[in-house]
């Protein structure tokens, strides 16, 4: 069985040979190893995907592709080293079997607290997984404990192979220099970085709102978050112009309420304040997506705010909410005033100083207009 090992370049793959691989191992972006190298880091990859004989692997192929492939079928395996982020390391791996390559994900954290992170990933995706059967998270396989058996270190890496969404890219706001507006630039290493048109842009921020809506449960408040574009949480491919968005992670699944009140709250506040939650969150982002913070133009809200009522709808066709309960939310959230709405978008901004103390300043200073904003968007919308 052959192993390659690859670096993914913005000019395509880049084979990694001695010198490259006896690089140290970067733990963020910006930091290394003291002693990690990167082939000892593919080295770990090889050695979790290929695990207990491969069994767990030859689990995966059978589930995947409904046959019968054996371990031995196996004729050469590609390692991709993807992106190096703050908590994880990506890596695309492609198994050749007869026919074309079969292509998954393998995410990897070095931190303690990364490692936490990815633990409690892997069992939401999961969890989501079996309560959900919807196409926009990556399924999750299995997940490990890798030991890197260097000499002047005891280091293990915490590793989880999931799903591999084919041809969807990162994307992020930059300024186009071609007229100087921000746009959102999907980050296509095959065919080159392009920006998206206006109605594309709509439509991604709108498919966003959609699907994060369709995971939130009523009943518990529970909702997928933290989420953030600067992480380049969604994805996007685009096809004959038509958009289709997928979300490539879910850290925690759980309430934000109790941050407001320990009391129960009344489920039309709670969905009240995660859609407020949202149409904020959907309006951040970093320039390029490591630069300063970046604050979405107006369109992002009624962006947000149709997606919300899509997944609403959705929802209550699907018996998950009462008939007509997108009527209702929209009725009652209309009937709130202006004073009313700035004193509940107030209340959030403790949820914000907690999350990022540097963005709170970014949404502190923006909310007078946004809270304008989203009330002249209730009163203009209609179902």
């Amino acid at each position: 069985m052959l192993v390659e090992y690859l670096f993914s370049t913005s000019d395509g793959d880049f084979p990694a040979g001695q010198a490259e691989l006896a690089l140290p191992f970067k733990i963020t972006p910006t930091q290394n190893h003291p002693s990690l190298t990167l082939k000892d880091y593919f080295d770990a990859v090889r050695t979790f995907v290929l695990k207990d004989q491969g069994k767990p692997l030859e689990g995966v192929l059978r589930d995947k592709l409904g046959l019968q492939p054996c371990f031995e079928d196996i004729e050469k395996i590609r390692i991709r080293s993807e992106k190096h982020g703050v908590l994880y390391h990506l890596i695309s791996l492609e198994i050749f079997l007869q026919g074309p390559p079969v292509k998954f994900s393998v995410s990897t954290a070095i931190s303690e607290k990364g490692k936490e992170w990815l633990n409690r990933e892997f069992a939401v995706l999961n969890r989501l997984h079996r309560r959900y059967h919807f196409p926009y998270l990556p399924r999750p396989y299995f997940s490990g404990e890798v030991p890197c058996h260097l000499e002047k270190s005891k280091e293990t890496l915490t590793m989880m192979l999931s799903e591999w969404f084919e041809g969807y890219h990162e994307w992020h706001f930059s300024k186009d220099p071609d007229v100087g507006d921000h746009k959102i630039c999907i980050w296509d290493t095959l065919h080159g970085n392009r920006f998206t048109s206006q109605e594309q842009s709509f439509s991604i921020l709108r498919q966003i709102s959609r699907i994060l809506t369709l995971y939130y449960e009523p009943e518990k408040f529970y909702q997928i978050y933290p989420w953030h574009h600067a992480a380049g949480d969604f994805i996007i491919k685009i096809i004959e112009d038509r958009v289709d968005v997928k979300l490539t992670t879910a850290r925690k699944y759980e309430s934000f309420m109790e941050v407001f009140s320990t009391e129960k709250a009344n489920p039309v506040i709670a969905i009240l304040y995660y859609f407020m939650n949202l149409t904020i969150r959907i309006r951040l982002d970093r320039l390029d997506g490591v630069g300063e913070i970046y604050w979405a133009e107006d369109f992002s809200v009624t962006a947000a705010t149709t997606g919300f009522f899509d997944a609403v709808n959705r929802m209550a066709m699907a018996g998950r909410l009462p008939v007509d309960h997108g009527k209702v939310l929209l009725f009652l959230f209309k009937s709130f005033d202006l004073d009313e709405l700035k004193k509940l978008f107030d209340s959030l901004l403790l949820l914000y100083h907690q999350d990022d103390p540097v963005e709170f300043e970014t949404i502190r200073g923006n909310l007078k207009n946004h809270v304008g904003l989203f009330h002249r968007t209730l009163q203009e919308f209609s179902l």
